[in-house]
């Protein structure tokens, strides 16, 4: 390796810097210094979390980095707190680690999206780890029940009726009675799905939706619909309900008691970008070559260092792409980022290339328009949501998909995920 060979920073080892990771050429790593940042000694897999919460899964879905990332790359085990963009530097928790070449791919953090009381009371689901507490939280449950005979810790509220929540409730309502007949409790288990929106699952085509709605009630979930949540309490979430009359000025709410609430009614980027730079939704408007479009911190929002951009790369949850067809931003998915993670492991030598002819790791963005380096294009793959162990649904080319055969689908692409990080050690 040369002498002045940049370091190539990778922040995170979620699904975009490990699917970066795993497509880079070999022929690379003699050119550039690389080290990979995170606070986890393990990749999990967390579009499996909800099956960690319930106890079907659970340290199968962690894979030590160790095992996975090539000897080329070295692994910090540290906590970053902020970047420098000015400085090209990385504060973190044990010390400061300067970069030539930035990839963020920390992932994403929950949104309470100000409601009271969430911070304080309700279980956020964005790691091993709380998954692991929301699991012990339950077991904690059963066990008071026996106790006090107090039903409300037989009720699990899970707030949001999106993919994460819909997924999470159902295997819950399938392994939490499972695992209560066994400590003697004849009692029934109450799982409880709150929703804003009139439907669950809003991401698949009505049809198909309503085939899980009717599913998760299968399984005896309460579905609560056109369900506003105003407050998470010590003892519950505090609903609107829908209004039946049009001159009804103030809205009839409800007390959904419980000793267990998840939230997965929303994510934002990692709270990282939030304290380094001055951006909603710790997300970072990137262009089609993941660049961030434009930087600025509270402190200097115009500030007098030129900030090199394009020697950053932002991935994943971090980043938000707008797609040109509907003029909006595409949805935070594990498909967006591990493509994102290809695209930029395709595009790293003719970039590290033109880093060295500059001997700068500033590239002149007008050479991304050739045929060097192409704009990254998404091309969604389908969408698999599965309802517990023996039910899912999906659209895949335009067709729909439902019952054993979408579980059959979404376990073999997990299979394929896992085969694609550990073929290159």
């Amino acid at each position: 390796m040369k002498s002045n060979a940049p370091h190539i920073i990778i922040l995170g080892a979620g699904y975009a810097s490990l699917a970066c990771i795993a497509n880079l050429p070999k022929s690379i790593y003699n050119t550039a210094r690389w080290t990979l940042i995170t606070k986890e000694s393990a990749h999990y897999e967390s579009v499996l979390l909800h099956e960690v919460v319930s106890g079907y899964k659970d340290r199968e879905i962690l894979h030590p980095l160790q095992d996975i990332i090539p000897k080329d790359i070295a692994i910090v085990q540290d906590c970053v707190q902020t970047i420098n963009a000015s400085d090209k530097s990385i504060i973190c928790d044990n010390g400061t680690y300067h970069y030539d070449v930035l990839v963020i791919g920390l992932g994403f953090a929950s949104d309470s999206f100000g409601i009271k009381g969430v911070s304080e009371y309700a279980l956020p689901l964005t790691s091993y780890h709380q998954a692991k507490a929301i699991r012990t939280r339950i077991e904690e449950n059963l066990h008071a029940y026996i106790r006090t005979n107090d039903e409300r810790y037989l009720r699990f509220v899970v707030c949001g009726g999106g993919f994460s929540g819909c997924e999470l409730v159902a295997t819950l309502a399938q392994e939490i009675p499972r695992q209560a007949k066994k400590l003697g409790i004849q009692k029934a288990i109450e799982c409880v799905c709150i929703e804003a929106l009139d439907t669950v699952l809003p991401m698949f085509a009505p049809k198909l939706a309503q085939k899980g709605r009717k599913y998760l009630e299968k399984l005896g979930v309460n579905v609560r619909t056109s369900s506003k949540i105003l407050s998470v309490q010590e003892n519950g979430v505090q609903i609107a309900l829908p209004s039946t009359n049009q001159e009804q000025k103030e809205p009839q709410t409800e007390l959904i008691e419980s000793f267990c609430v998840i939230w997965t009614a929303g994510v934002q980027g990692n709270l990282v970008i939030a304290n380094s730079f001055a951006t909603p939704k710790s997300k970072l408007v990137i262009t089609p070559y993941l660049h961030p479009k434009s930087l600025s911190t509270e402190e200097a929002p115009e500030s007098s260092t030129p900030i090199d951009m394009d020697s950053i790369f932002v991935l994943g949850d971090c980043g938000a792409l707008l797609d040109e067809k509907t003029q909006r931003f595409y949805p935070p998915t594990a498909q967006l980022a591990q493509q994102q993670g290809v695209y930029l492991a395709s595009i790293l030598p003719a970039y590290l290339q033109q880093y060295a002819a500059k001997d700068s790791a500033k590239v002149d963005s007008s050479r991304h328009a050739s045929e060097q380096i192409p704009p990254f294009a998404y091309e969604p793959q389908g969408t698999i949501c599965s309802l517990g162990s023996c039910y899912g649904i999906g659209e895949i080319a335009g067709k729909s998909f439902s019952g054993f055969i979408a579980i059959a689908l979404k376990r073999a692409v997990e299979w394929r995920w896992r085969r694609s990080i550990r073929k290159r050690r």
